[in-house]
Formats: structure tokens, C-alpha cells, sequence
């Protein structure tokens, strides 16, 4: 989420957080597929911090825009420098945009108000078929969401959107999936507060998730802290480890997302952004389940 602090915060490094803590490896084995998109510059500024797929194109969004490129060949197709509309802006302070969903036609984005202190969590709905702002936004309660609002994920099945607090304790009653009717995200009028389904807590917390998306019943969430991904049980709350993503040190993970491209295009697909002297370069894995 917070990729400000490596490419919109003059490139500092992200120490790591507490919060997430050893679970048995999952009986799942990934493998890291031998293709992957790298991008520098420009490219990466619009790019590094979340993805979404309807299995035909990714969406991006970073801190310096929003993107739409073919899966095939990563031809664009859509592209938009200043995504965050100065109504949300002015009014809310918004500033971030965190890891982008897709559903039904739009572009839902997570957004913040890093600069005013994460009071103003929001849900934005783009147009998929060239990023424009549709004018369709809702408000997330506060209390539920304190730090702001890194991710979004839709379970279309059981119809419902998730969120999950950036920094997770277990005493605090941090450590929980929170969720909201699919249909009130969509249908509500424009600046709406979402009201809450339920909230699931989870088996142990996990700070730092920088994206999660559903796939087959459960979200998959990249975590920062240790470079993996777990599922969360969306019912029970169960948290179970997955796998090491393939990253180097310093690296930071960032949004994720989940389609079946096949064995050698991977089920999900995730944003990194790179270290050292190469920090403003971005690049996308893709990650098959073989066992």
C-alpha cells in the first residue's frame, strides 16, 4: 500500500513491521512462472502499487496514474496521469490510491489521505473501458479501517467487498477482515458511508498486506512484512501461509491479482518494487499452483 514511502516519499526504504508471525507451510506448492513484465520510469511511477484483471487486461494504479494494458503482450490501451479527481482531493484530502479490483465493468480503487493523517478512507469507481472517473464514490467508517485503506477485494460469489486494517493486533481487535454488501458499493449515492456486513477475525494478524484478491473461496494477500502470501478464510478467518514470493532483499511487495492464465501464465500475479539503486523499477510476477 504505502508505495508513497518507495516511490511517492523521494524513494526511502519501509522498514518492516511487527505482525505476522510462523504458521506450517501450506500443503499448496507455488512456483514463480519464467515470464514477467519490468517496467522503469514513468511506466513504474503509474504502475507500482496495485493490479486487478478481467482476464483480458490489468489495470494498474500507482502514484503517478492509472494504467490498462493487455495481458497478451502488455500493449496499453488506457491510461490517466491524475486519477484522483480534485473533488475527493479538496474535500477529503485524498492523496494515495492503494491496490485497484475489478468488477462488473469498473475499476474499484481504495483511497487515502495519507497527508491528513488517514481520517477519510474511500472507494472509488472508475470506468474500466478507459479509467475515467465515474463520479461514484462511498466513505468507510473510520473506526473500522484506522490508518487508511490499502486494498480492496471483491468476492462476486458470496457478493461481498473487503478490507482489512493496515496495522494488526490482536489485543486491540485489529486483526479482522471487514465486509461490505457488493451491491451497496455499487448503488448507494456518491459519498455514502458503506455500511458494514461483518467482520471476521482472523487466527493471527497480518500487518503490512499491500493487496489481496479472492480466488477459488479465499483471499490470497501479499504481505510486506515477509514477502509471502497466505489465505484468509473469509468465513472462519483461518490465516494459513502460502509461499515466499520471489523477491530480493529491500525489495517491496505490493498489490495482487487473481486469474487462472494456466500453468504457464500462473493463477496470481503480483507488483513488486525494486531495491537499492534499481528502486524505481517496478515488475510483475506470476505465480502458478502445481500441487
Amino acid at each position: 500500500m504505502k508505495l508513497r514511502s518507495r516511490l511517492g516519499g523521494c524513494l526511502v526504504a519501509v522498514g518492516l513491521a511487527a505482525g505476522v508471525t510462523a504458521t506450517p507451510a501450506s500443503a499448496a506448492t507455488w512456483t514463480r512462472t519464467a515470464q514477467y513484465y519490468r517496467w522503469t520510469g514513468m511506466n513504474a511511477l503509474e504502475r507500482g502499487q496495485g493490479v486487478a484483471t478481467d482476464g483480458t487486461y490489468f489495470y494498474y494504479a500507482g502514484p503517478g496514474g492509472m494504467v490498462k494494458a493487455t495481458i497478451s503482450n502488455d500493449s496499453e490501451v488506457a491510461s490517466t496521469r491524475f486519477p484522483i479527481p480534485s473533488s475527493l482531493s479538496g474535500t477529503y484530502h485524498s492523496d494515495h490510491i492503494g491496490d485497484v479490483e475489478y468488477y462488473g465493468g469498473y475499476v474499484i480503487a481504495p483511497i487515502e489521505d495519507g497527508g491528513n493523517g488517514y481520517q477519510h478512507p474511500l472507494l472509488a469507481l472508475y470506468n474500466a473501458s478507459d479509467l475515467s472517473y465515474t463520479g461514484r464514490y462511498v466513505q468507510l467508517p473510520l473506526g473500522q479501517m484506522p490508518g487508511g485503506v490499502p486494498w480492496v477485494a471483491v468476492d462476486a460469489t458470496a457478493g461481498l467487498v473487503y478490507t482489512a486494517p493496515w496495522a494488526q493486533d490482536s489485543a486491540q481487535g485489529t486483526n479482522k477482515l471487514v465486509g461490505y454488501r457488493l451491491s451497496d458499493l455499487l448503488t448507494l449515492p456518491a459519498g455514502a458511508t458503506l455500511p458494514v456486513v461483518n467482520t471476521v477475525p482472523l487466527s493471527q494478524p497480518l500487518s503490512r498486506i499491500q493487496g489481496a484478491a479472492v480466488w477459488e473461496g479465499k483471499l490470497y494477500a501479499s504481505v510486506d512484512t515477509d514477502k509471502s502470501v497466505y489465505t484468509i478464510d473469509p468465513v472462519s478467518g483461518q490465516v494459513a501461509y502460502e509461499f515466499h514470493q520471489d523477491t530480493e532483499a529491500g525489495d517491496e511487495v505490493e498489490g495482487i491479482a487473481a486469474w487462472d492464465l494456466g500453468p504457464t501464465g500462473g493463477q496470481l500475479h503480483i507488483v513488486h518494487v525494486g531495491s537499492g539503486l534499481k528502486r524505481i523499477f517496478l515488475y510483475l510476477q506470476h505465480y502458478a499452483k502445481t500441487g
